[in-house]
């Protein structure tokens, strides 16, 4: 939904606020998104942060007014900064989970800095000789076969070039972008895409 209205795609403002509502309700005090509709954990307690990326990434591309988009993902993304080591470990599809962990820590250019600095050591092991990647062993071991690096690297290349900007998701202002366009009786209300990541960026 986050992104439909820039095409001129009719939003049903009263289902994406649910989808909001629904990652409000999971996650915890520290920005951990849990499983399910409810608080899984103590306020401090955290695992894989794939959830937590896209809950950011959601809450970063909100279209409406209102402090509490921009608060969430800013909660989602120090929580991943605080828990680094928790990077290349997600479930089902830990290479996309990687990719939604970095996009929803660059909200805030100190967590960005922090996973990618403790996880220099996966992008090492990853690189090969010809410059592309591979997948790497995880604890859902699923990307052993065709796509072990064509995936590792397509993911590994999104990652490095977040502090560019290139994309809307990345924090890339658009000129003239369109209001949204909500079903009757739903009020939507454009919020300009910012970026909070700033300078951010990965070398040295």
């Amino acid at each position: 939904y986050s992104l439909m209205h820039r095409c001129g795609i009719t939003i049903d403002r009263m289902n994406h606020d649910a989808a909001y509502d629904f990652l409000k309700r999971g996650t915890g005090e520290n920005g951990y998104v849990w499983y399910g509709d409810q608080k899984g954990g103590g306020p401090d307690n955290w695992a894989d942060m794939g959830r937590t990326g896209a809950a950011g990434i959601a809450n970063f591309l909100s279209p409406y007014n209102g402090n509490a988009y921009r608060e969430r993902a800013l909660s989602h993304a120090k929580v991943i900064g605080a828990h680094p080591q928790s990077f290349p470990d997600t479930h089902g599809s830990p290479m996309m989970g990687m990719a939604y962990t970095a996009l929803a820590a660059s909200v805030d250019a100190d967590s960005f800095r922090k996973l990618m600095d403790a996880n220099r050591w996966w992008f090492t092991m990853a690189h090969c000789t010809d410059g592309s990647f591979y997948y790497q062993p995880n604890r859902d071991n699923s990307y052993y076969g065709s796509d072990s690096r064509t995936l590792a690297s397509s993911v590994t290349a999104f990652i490095l070039t977040i502090p560019k900007r290139g994309l809307v998701m990345t924090g890339k202002e658009e000129k003239g972008v369109p209001k949204p366009v909500s079903k009757a009786g739903n009020s939507a209300k454009p919020l300009k895409v910012f970026i909070l990541a700033g300078q951010s960026n990965m070398q040295g």
